[in-house]
């Protein structure tokens, strides 16, 4: 194996000082988790455990961990029960739903009672789907000398308890959140290169339907409608859906200008709209997506092949929210009712992980309704902390579905209007973007940038106000200059790429141009600099 990523080798660190029996790691997805606790295996064999347990919420984890940790130790995905304790292997894959009390978690018991066993659960909020999963879980694994827990996102009390874990004093409204012994949130994660940023783009649309024989019209955005305005948005035969799949069409095309080879996952509500939106896709792009629901036998297929392909559209509901890596998927459109924050950042995750030379943002088009933008700009609140507190560093060292009594019935929905585009934490009304779109015309950025270009002319705008006391929520002097050259930078690699030559090669042109090294350029120099390699870009 490798060496530990920085959070990987700090977490490492903390659990091996603190050597409690049970112990809760909290890594945003994409970010190593995997790894992490293979790292954990290695330094615990043979000294404290001999045996390893791996606990998965799917059937196609079995085989992901287990070819995962072949470099590491044998592991055995469990099929029957008389594979538990199978000899020649180092530990065994089991499923959440494999160890539902009775036969299987009793041999389990009886195995891990034999030797030395650490237990690893996999996304371990699965635990509490079922009371028998906890059951199974308890009675299995109770004898266990160690027992790391992972998940992606902390979550609140469960209505059936999860074993191996502990919980914080009750809030307001009496729910308690699981306590997190190391955390590893997605905005350290996008500030390490960990995972790519996301930028999420809300579209509004109107809405009419039935209610107990009334006509009733309202909107995404107006909370007292949203949930009817969203259901009747989500119905196929209106024209909200197919306008919102046109726009992240256009959005991937011109992505896949610079990134040849990147996909987009539509979420849909039901295995019914899939299929409906996968024949618009069609209908659009010309092309057939590759369309994922469970009740295809070659769902799991399709899947790898989407993987390993270059085609441009999957289709899913739920089968690639969790535990599924395609690295280059970059354009997302969540089209289903879900709005837990459990599922919301699942989804989320599938966008975040990054491959060796890219740099671009994923884009995910939502709703506009406000329990799925609340959590948007969590998301981008905890990027846009981060992201400060690394700066601050630098400087100092140097529920789903409907509810069960509908009487609703959706007439029509019009076309998906854009509302808002929401990026580290800042949101971005049309006037802004349109204006931040025409400059990316201007400078020969791709108009998908236009979040960053409508942050980057804000951040300017606040920073070139005289104050003797700036508001706090102007940008410092010494912020928008880091930023001129953060920019600068990735500009010098764009150019290089689409140049097929090297990031030194632009540096040496840009010195022949007359500048001086970039930490001696004033404010001035540095945009002067950037404007002219924007220049450069639209010329490659």
């Amino acid at each position: 194996m490798d060496v530990p990523r920085g959070w990987q080798a700090e977490a490492l660190d903390k659990y091996l000082a603190e050597a409690r029996q049970d112990w809760l790691a909290c890594a945003t997805p994409g970010a190593g988790k995997t790894r992490f606790s293979l790292f954990v295996v290695q330094r615990l064999r043979p000294a404290v455990i001999r045996r390893v347990f791996v606990v998965v919420p799917t059937d196609a984890l079995r085989q992901q961990w287990a070819d995962a940790a072949a470099g590491t130790i044998n592991l055995l995905p469990v099929g029957d029960p008389s594979d538990i304790g199978k000899a020649g292997y180092d530990g065994y894959v089991v499923t959440y739903q494999q160890m539902a009390r009775g036969a299987m978690a009793s041999l389990a018991r009886r195995v891990v009672g034999q030797s030395p066993t650490l237990v690893i659960f996999d996304e371990i909020h699965h635990a509490g789907e079922s009371r028998s999963w906890a059951e199974g879980l308890r009675e299995a694994f109770d004898p266990a000398t160690r027992r790391l827990a992972l998940t992606g996102t902390p979550w609140r009390s469960d209505a059936n308890p999860i074993p191996f874990v502990e919980y914080e004093e009750p809030d307001t409204n009496g729910r308690r959140r699981v306590r997190v012994d190391y955390s590893y949130e997605y905005g350290r994660a996008v500030t390490d290169g960990v995972c790519r940023p996301v930028v999420f783009h809300a579209y509004d649309g109107e809405a009419r339907w039935v209610d107990c024989g009334q006509i009733v019209d309202g909107t995404l955005t107006d909370d007292a409608t949203a949930d009817a305005a969203l259901d009747t948005a989500l119905q196929p035969g209106n024209s909200w859906m197919p306008s919102l799949l046109r726009k992240a069409v256009a959005e991937l095309d011109e992505l896949r200008v610079d990134v040849p080879d990147a996909g987009g996952l539509v979420v849909a509500d039901n295995q019914s709209h899939a299929r409906e939106w996968a024949a618009e896709l069609a209908r659009i792009t010309g092309d057939q997506p590759t369309v994922v629901v469970s009740d295809d036998p070659e769902a799991k297929a399709n899947i790898t092949r989407f993987d390993k392909g270059r085609s441009r559209w999957l289709v899913a509901v739920r089968m690639v929210s969790e535990g599924i890596d395609i690295k280059r998927l970059s354009v997302g459109v969540y089209a289903t009712r879900t709005a837990t924050p459990l599922f919301f950042r699942q989804v989320v995750g599938r966008f975040v992980r990054t491959r060796p030379g890219e740099d671009h943002a994923a884009s995910i088009l939502v709703p506009a309704v406000s329990k799925l933008t609340v959590h948007c700009k969590q998301i981008e609140e905890e990027l846009r902390h981060e992201v400060e507190a690394a700066r601050k560093e630098y400087e100092s060292s140097g529920g789903s579905g409907q509810n069960p009594l509908d009487f609703r019935e959706p007439l029509s929905a019009s076309e998906s209007t854009f509302d808002r585009s929401i990026l580290s934490g800042q949101e971005f009304r049309a006037e802004a973007l349109d204006e931040a779109a025409r400059t990316c015309v201007e400078f020969g950025f791709p108009t998908r940038m236009a979040a960053q270009m409508a942050r980057l002319l804000a951040e300017k705008a606040g920073g070139d106000q005289p104050a003797p006391e700036p508001a706090a929520t102007a940008v410092p002097r010494h912020r928008y200059e880091k930023q001129l050259r953060g920019e600068i930078d990735i500009l010098a690699g764009k150019i290089a790429r689409r140049a097929g030559t090297e990031k030194k090669d632009v540096n040496a042109r840009i010195i022949k141009a007359g500048f001086p090294a970039r930490k001696h350029c004033t404010i001035d120099q540095l945009e002067q600099m950037r404007d002219m390699l924007a220049r450069w870009f639209g010329e490659v």
